[in-house]
């Protein structure tokens, strides 16, 4: 069944690549640029992936906003977020999945929290944890935005102090201390599940490393860092960015295996 746009609807508005804005179509709404006013209302009715033209005969097209489109545009966000890059890494080191339980441990502006919740949905949960109180007002707000709240349970408290959750499928941490955190997460994790620690310094990655391995109750433990180059799509003229993406974070990932007391004899 091929998706109308409604009153409401979130769009993607396409003229080229310096003219591209997240919108939400409202009847009495315009979206007016450089090159003409386009009357939102006038969309309802139509379907994703209609071109459309400007009021002096500019070409717009209309496209569906993914999840990622949304929370990285319309998001009100007053701290640093988990770039895609990174964020792609850690849910396919989570192996995130229709129905699963995660943990969030530092939500920020909810960006992460809204792509696991996406992907978790909707038989899923997110039960994530933040110490500050505005961030956590400012995340569910976000959250709200795009219909995502339902699936998430937010809560004010410093996760160090634990969290009420157990047997859960995977974890997500991104605080500037992820070590005082290590056994707390261990105890909410299903045996064998993985966990994904995002942390920007050495200082804080050898810190963090430290405490996984003296935990004992971790293992496959691994770090990557990610960097991103754009490459520039012009006619006759390909070549990469001389910008990119470089250093944004660490990315720790670890499974939870039962502690060596617990070790099994099975051979012969």
């Amino acid at each position: 069944m091929v998706e109308e746009i409604a009153e409401g609807s979130w769009i993607l508005l396409y003229i080229d690549r310096k003219r591209r804005k997240i919108l939400r179509v409202s009847s009495k709404a315009k979206y007016s640029s450089d090159k003409g006013t386009i009357d939102l209302g006038g969309l309802i009715g139509s379907t994703y992936g209609v071109r459309v033209t400007t009021s002096i005969g500019a070409k717009a097209y209309i496209y569906k906003p993914t999840t990622c489109d949304l929370v990285y545009s319309v998001f009100s966000r007053p701290s640093q977020v988990i770039y895609p890059k990174d964020a792609g890494y850690a849910i396919l080191m989570l192996d995130i999945s229709p129905g699963k339980k995660i943990l969030e441990i530092g939500v920020g502006s909810g960006v992460m929290t809204a792509l696991i919740a996406n992907l978790v949905r909707p038989e899923g949960r997110v039960y994530a944890y933040e110490i500050r109180e505005d961030m956590a007002k400012i995340a569910l707000e976000n959250l709200r935005r795009i219909g995502m709240d339902r699936y998430v349970e937010l809560k004010i408290r410093d996760a160090a102090q634990g969290v009420d959750e157990k047997d859960l499928d995977a974890a997500f941490i991104d605080i500037g201390d992820p070590w005082r955190v290590v056994d707390v997460v261990y105890n909410a994790l299903k045996p064998g599940s993985p966990a994904a620690f995002f942390t920007p310094t050495f200082n804080q990655l050898l810190k963090l490393h430290t405490a996984l391995i003296e935990h004992t109750g971790w293992g496959y433990i691994e770090c990557v860092e990610i960097l991103e180059r754009p490459i520039e799509l012009k006619e006759n003229a390909v070549r990469p960015s001389t910008r990119m993406i470089a250093h944004t974070g660490f990315i720790v990932t670890a499974k939870k295996h039962l502690k060596d007391s617990s070790d099994k004899s099975i051979g012969d």
